[in-house]
């Protein structure tokens, strides 16, 4: 049973939580739009990805609108790590975190493309169970509810979505951001799987998980992630109805994966789990 935590996300009603997610934007989407297509000046981290000022702002303004209404839940972010990891709440450490990645796709907002999103992903010992994926560009929100309080909903811009019940691989359509993003070894997993697909698309980052929530994409793989690239999308797809793990059939956890095979159906998973699970 959930723990009535003050402070914590799990007080919350699942209309309130899908209510408060969907007020994140409104944190979010000045920040972004007062820099798109504005050259931020960019810098190059260790992992080597990209980060602009506009990372930066969006994840201290949401990390601050969050410890807010929750103080005494788990922040993660992107760019400013993790706070508040010993702060309990009437003796009982709170089971949830929040996780965020300020823009998903920041090569993507840099070079004025508008496939990026804003990631709010939320845990509950590690599991994903809510998640925003906002697309501020687009003005495509989505919002998912994994079981949080025994509840199932996926939304785009408040309106219900599920996965498509494409069960064969001919039929479906298969997305990942960029084949260079794969290791050696899962390239060769995935263009097996292309081969045998209908459609293959690449480019997309966060939206293309989106979409598969929205019954627009059938498969998505992607491995060498971090959590705030997962969780958030991982909740959105799940509470659609699709079939979520990694690349070896596990479930995802925060902690543990790094990896995601995501389906419309569980048949379209299996089949496609078989084929990467071919020895190359």
């Amino acid at each position: 049973m959930t723990p009535n935590l003050s402070g914590s996300a799990g007080q919350y009603a699942p209309a309130d939580l899908i209510a408060f997610l969907a007020s994140l934007p409104l944190v979010s989407r000045p920040i972004i739009a007062n820099w798109f297509r504005q050259n931020p000046s960019m810098e190059v981290k260790v992992d080597t990805s990209p980060v602009t000022i506009a990372d930066r702002m969006v994840e201290i303004s949401l990390r601050a609108t969050i410890a807010k209404t929750f103080p005494a839940d788990k922040i993660t972010g992107e760019e400013f790590g993790s706070d508040n990891e010993n702060v309990p709440t009437k003796g009982i450490a709170s089971p949830y975190r929040w996780i965020i990645d300020p823009i998903d796709g920041t090569k993507a907002f840099i070079s004025g493309k508008p496939a990026f999103g804003t990631l709010v992903g939320l845990l509950y010992y590690d599991v994903p169970v809510a998640g925003l994926v906002d697309m501020p560009i687009l003005d495509e929100c989505y919002i998912g509810l994994n079981s949080f309080g025994m509840a199932n909903m996926a939304q785009l811009n408040g309106v219900s979505i599920a996965a498509n019940a494409k069960a064969k691989l001919a039929n479906a359509r298969l997305a990942t951001t960029s084949p260079r993003a794969l290791s050696s070894a899962n390239l060769v997993s995935f263009n097996r799987l292309a081969d045998q697909v209908a459609i293959t698309n690449y480019g997309g980052d966060c939206h293309n998980y989106a979409l598969l929530a929205a019954g627009h994409i059938d498969l998505v793989m992607e491995d060498s992630l971090a959590a705030h690239d997962i969780m958030a999308v991982a909740a959105l797809m799940l509470a659609a109805g699709a079939t979520v793990t990694d690349l070896a059939g596990r479930p995802i956890r925060n902690g543990q994966s790094t990896e995601i095979l995501a389906a419309a159906t569980p048949q379209l998973h299996h089949a496609a789990l078989a084929l990467i699970l071919e020895k190359n």
